[in-house]
């Protein structure tokens, strides 16, 4: 961490290591396992092996954080009431930031939501949500943001309760595409007001998994 995270960077191996830290054999491998399992360092046998460092995956700090929050049995109006303020700011910055790459991924989701069967709809959830946070270019809001949403999927996303009801499967659509348009449009007011109607209506359809 500081030498600033060289991913790909040979740390050393396991004999340099065990005779680096005089440390036994099986305390090494614990404290390997450990860092594997939080996704700092790999392991690799054979020639050129050795511990090196990786590039830790957002995704699991996403589940584990989630998990976290389940446990603490987080209700449905404290995580909207998170997603909305988090969300928010990520719209604002998203189109303060709006770029070529931001834009070009966007559309496509807008014309994936248009053009996708209603049945293979659910591989869309939350990635109007996603992009947007990712386009804010503030890396600490896009976790906490995908905290959340990892947290929502926990306990059912709406879009996979809505596919057997094509009005409110509609309505989701409807209002992904609101928002992700305004944001394309670069009018931040239009999209604020679209995220928190959507959030305000998604929030009813995930209360009964959460507790209150």
């Amino acid at each position: 961490m500081a030498e600033g995270w060289p991913v790909g960077r040979l740390i050393g191996t396991e004999p340099e290591l065990l005779k680096r830290y005089q440390v036994s054999r099986p305390v090494l491998r614990e404290a390997v396992r450990l860092l594997e399992h939080h996704m700092i360092v790999e392991s690799r046998r054979g020639a050129g092996g050795g511990l090196r460092v990786t590039a830790p995956e957002p995704s699991a700090v996403a589940e584990t954080a989630a998990g976290y929050l389940d446990y603490l049995n987080v209700s449905a109006s404290q995580m909207y009431s998170a997603r909305a303020t988090l969300e928010v700011r990520c719209l604002e910055l998203a189109v303060e930031r709006l770029n070529v790459v931001g834009t070009a991924q966007l559309r496509d989701v807008v014309a994936r939501l248009r053009s996708t069967d209603d049945a293979a709809l659910s591989e869309l959830s939350h990635v109007v949500e996603t992009i947007i946070a990712e386009m804010s270019g503030d890396p600490v809001l896009t976790l906490f943001v995908k905290v959340l949403l990892q947290l929502a999927q926990q306990h059912g996303a709406p879009i996979e309760e809505r596919l057997a009801d094509q009005g409110r499967l509609k309505v989701w659509r409807d209002q992904q595409l609101a928002v992700a348009e305004a944001v394309i449009a670069g009018d931040a007011a239009a999209a604020t007001e679209f995220l928190l109607r959507y959030l305000s209506w998604a929030e009813g359809y995930a209360r009964r998994h959460f507790a209150e």
